[in-house]
């Protein structure tokens, strides 16, 4: 059996499923303390987070992260930041453009265009913190896997 690092499209799901269970545990929390508290908890999402947050998180991991790895955290934290309001925005302005786009911050205050709000900042540099825990464990996991003609080794008992 070959060992590998775990391929682009495992970390795609990940990622995906990372990012929109912590937006749908933020959106829940949010409304509870701040809109009304009801103790069913509901939180929302939308499909096009899967590849908001899998394509965010993969590249993030790739033209990001692999680079400041060993740069100070508070360096990494800032980085992160910035990069995940640049990817909101774009994403944004590119599902605005078709009308798609699931989130509006013209109501809140440090918006820029609707898109982003500065009031988030808290949230995103906890989520980032915890994505990049999320990063090193699939970077230092093993993917193993048959060799491509299918044979498996016999194991003689003794």
């Amino acid at each position: 059996m070959g060992c590998t690092d775990v391929p682009a499209f495992v970390k795609l799901w990940v990622y995906s499923i990372q990012g929109i269970f912590y937006e749908i545990c933020f959106t829940a929390m949010f409304n509870f303390i701040l809109i009304k508290p009801d103790f069913k908890l509901m939180g929302e999402s939308s499909i096009w987070s899967v590849f908001i947050y899998g394509m965010g998180g993969l590249l993030n991991e790739y033209f990001v992260y692999n680079h400041i790895k060993s740069s100070h955290r508070v360096v990494r934290m800032v980085v992160n930041l910035v990069y995940t309001y640049v990817w909101e925005y774009s994403t944004g302005a590119v599902l605005g453009v078709f009308g798609a786009c699931p989130w509006d911050y013209t109501e809140r205050r440090w918006n820029v265009h609707g898109l982003i709000t500065f009031e988030y900042i808290p949230a995103w540099l906890v989520a980032g913190i915890l994505h990049e825990e999320m990063m090193k464990l699939m970077q230092g996991l093993c993917w193993c896997r048959e060799k491509a003609t299918g044979e498996k080794k016999q194991v003689k008992a003794q």
